[in-house]
């Protein structure tokens, strides 16, 4: 029965990449994206190995899923996109999200939520996407995992800055949500 469960899970987080080089230990980039509430619905058929939440300041996670502390990153922001604004995201989260990433086995199942699992948590899943492929392309997979991703402007920025893009995920950013994916002109 655990052998069953377990190739479900598999089944639910296709690799991104075949092989992935750039990641210390080959992680092929197996991502669910979601809200806080599927999250926890769909908690034993998902089974992530590794689990970042991100959460509003003065607000608390719901019976979330249960991981060892090293499996679990909680990252406390709000969706806000103004960089002005207390309890925003800061470089120091984004930071913290790609040593996590570092940290991930080769067979990891990651699941990344936020509240409702299209600002905040689309917008890291995509600065984590570029970590280890074009802009371009990290948004047509973010497209394909989560079509009515609106990422934030504010963590897409501090993700772009981190990764020296100047501003290519942002301009990525600005193309969501969409019902169908094109790909940009080059």
């Amino acid at each position: 029965m655990a052998l069953a469960a377990e190739k479900q899970a598999d089944a639910l987080y296709a690799s991104l990449l075949n092989t992935n080089p750039a990641h210390p230990n080959g992680w092929p980039i197996r991502v669910i994206v979601a809200s806080q509430t599927e999250a926890r619905h769909n908690r034993s058929l998902w089974a992530p190995t590794h689990l970042i939440s991100i959460r509003a300041p003065g607000t608390k996670l719901l019976s979330m899923i249960d991981l060892p502390e090293d499996r679990h990153l909680e990252l406390i922001f709000s969706d806000s996109a103004d960089p002005d604004e207390p309890g925003v995201a800061s470089p120091e989260a984004i930071a913290a999200s790609f040593a996590f990433i570092d940290t991930l086995p080769e067979d990891a199942r990651l699941l990344i939520h936020c509240l409702r699992g299209m600002g905040r948590s689309t917008a890291l899943t995509l600065g984590i996407l570029s970590r280890y492929m074009d802009p371009e392309d990290a948004a047509a997979c973010l497209h394909a995992l989560r079509p009515e991703a609106k990422p934030n402007r504010h963590v897409t920025g501090l993700c772009d800055a981190a990764l020296g893009l100047k501003g290519r995920l942002a301009k990525q950013a600005l193309r969501f949500p969409a019902k169908v994916w094109k790909p940009a002109k080059r």
